[in-house]
């Protein structure tokens, strides 16, 4: 065997990014499931989250905020214990997702389910000190 053959092998002539390109799609796929899409709005007095949970019940999704952070858990059970699985792309189990939010009013906050979508309000605090203040003139 030549010295030179050991570097003309085909595993040195292929792109080392393709040996990860179907395993990253694999990670990828694992980690989304799990998560759900959500958009945050700053409305300049409150923060309002939206988060898509279609097919749950209100009774399926908790939310807490503690020191700064709300979390929504949500429990995904799919029934089909009496069929063997030919494809399964549906998640089934817990989903939680964490977001973090500085000076919100905890005892104001307000939330909603509707049509598969979690609508939170989350009013910020009024810090005292930022409150316009009248000044007379003597």
């Amino acid at each position: 065997m030549n010295n030179n053959d050991f570097f003309n092998n085909n595993f040195f002539k292929n792109d080392p990014s393709e040996l990860f390109k179907d395993l990253g799609k694999q990670v990828y796929n694992q980690f989304s499931s799990r998560a759900f899409p959500t958009n945050i709005y700053d409305k300049n007095d409150a923060y309002v989250l939206e988060a898509e949970l279609p097919g749950l019940s209100k009774e399926d999704i908790s939310l807490k905020f503690e020191q700064h952070i709300l979390t929504i858990k949500a429990y995904k059970k799919i029934n089909n214990e009496n069929y063997k699985s030919q494809l399964n792309e549906r998640s089934n189990g817990e989903l939680e997702r964490r977001f973090e939010f500085d000076d919100i009013d905890k005892e104001s906050i307000v939330a909603n389910y509707t049509d598969g979508v979690l609508y939170v309000t989350l009013p910020k605090q009024i810090n005292e000190d930022d409150k316009a203040t009248t000044i007379s003139i003597q």
